[in-house]
């Protein structure tokens, strides 16, 4: 089973080593989003790292931990497009969550870089990839 791990954390120091000792521990950094305005860092994990996983963020104190379970049991894949403005970004997020019910643990929106990346389940990429292209992504993948 798939899961998301977010932690928010108190400084961008904690995001950054979190970040790292994932690395090290062999997690491929595809799996890894970090929110640097927020503070928070959001990872996929299988159940064989899980713990692994839960150790290394644990031992970094972060302020709080959340663990979502895709309801899907396949493998995720992650989908993220690129857009002009934070408004435009704000808006694929909004439709994501609010018109076709992704959780907030799945869809991941970088204000730094204006790019919406999203943790999908096979069964609903293509609406998600609809959604994404809606609104004229300047760069896409």
């Amino acid at each position: 089973m798939v899961k998301i791990i977010t932690a928010t954390c108190a400084s961008n120091d904690t995001l950054n080593n979190i970040f790292d000792e994932l690395v090290n521990i062999g997690l491929p950094t595809e799996k890894i989003f970090t929110n640097k305005v927020e503070l928070q860092i959001k990872i996929i994990s299988g159940y064989s790292i899980e713990s692994e996983i839960l150790e290394v963020v644990h031992r970094h104190n972060p302020t709080e931990i959340e663990i979502h379970e895709l309801e899907e049991e396949a493998t995720a894949k992650v989908l993220s497009a690129t857009y002009n403005s934070t408004d435009t970004m704000k808006n694929v997020v909004d439709d994501l969550i609010n018109n076709i019910g992704l959780p907030a643990e799945e869809v991941f929106a970088d204000k730094k870089t204006k790019q919406v990346k999203v943790i999908a389940a096979s069964a609903i990429e293509a609406e998600i990839k609809e959604v994404l292209n809606r609104h004229s992504p300047i760069l896409d993948s």
